[in-house]
C-alpha cells in the first residue's frame, strides 16, 4: 500500500484460526510512521460490520498485546456507511506482483473521489487484486495457505485511564 502523503506501508491480511463458527481474521501493517501493528479480530460473518466482531486484541510495536472492549470499536464506527454508487467496469488482465488475474473491475464514486478496484475470487479472503484513489495505491504482492498469528503472547485486558477526581482547593 502506498499512500502518497506518507510513502509505503505493507499489510498482511489473513484468516489465522477458528473457533466454533468463526474465524481469527488477522491485519498486519507494517511501515509508515506507526511501525508495527497488529489487529486480531475473532469475527463471524463480515469483519467489516462491527457487529460481527466478537473479540479485538491489539498490538503496537513491541508493546504489550491488549484485548480491547468490543463495544468501543462498535461506538467508533457508528453512521460510517457508503455514500456513492458502484459501476461496473467490466473484466480486465492485469498484472501485479503475485501474479496475472483476470479480474473484475468496477468503481466506487462518492464525495471524496473515485476508487478503482480489481477483484478475483480466488484470493482469500476479500480478492481485492488491485486498488487505486487519488491518494493511495494498493496491490497484491502475495497470498496463499497456512497463515500463524503474529499474536503469540497472552494479552492483557485493556483498562480505561480513569480520571482522577477533581477536588476544591482549600484557602
Amino acid at each position: 500500500m502506498t499512500l502518497k502523503s506518507e510513502g509505503s506501508t505493507k499489510m498482511k491480511i489473513a484468516i489465522v484460526g477458528k473457533e466454533g463458527d468463526a474465524y481469527w481474521y488477522e491485519t498486519v501493517m507494517e511501515g509508515g510512521r506507526q511501525g508495527r501493528s497488529i489487529v486480531k479480530m475473532l469475527v463471524s460473518g463480515d469483519p467489516g460490520d462491527t457487529k460481527n466482531v466478537k473479540r479485538m486484541i491489539f498490538k503496537q510495536g513491541n508493546d504489550p498485546a491488549m484485548e480491547m472492549p468490543v463495544e468501543m470499536m462498535q461506538q467508533s464506527s457508528k453512521g460510517q456507511g457508503q455514500t456513492g454508487k458502484i459501476i461496473d467496469k467490466g473484466t480486465e488482465t492485469i498484472k501485479v506482483p503475485a501474479g496475472t488475474f483476470k479480474t473484475q473491475h468496477s468503481q466506487y464514486q462518492d464525495a471524496e473521489g473515485v476508487v478503482d478496484t480489481w477483484i478475483y475470487k480466488d484470493v482469500s479472503p476479500y480478492g481485492m487484486i488491485k486498488s487505486v484513489s487519488k491518494d493511495m495505491e494498493m496491490v497484491l504482492i502475495g497470498y496463499g495457505t497456512g497463515a500463524k498469528t503474529q499474536i503469540t503472547e497472552t494479552p492483557q485486558k485493556f483498562e480505561m485511564p480513569q480520571i482522577p477526581e477533581r477536588r476544591p482547593r482549600r484557602k
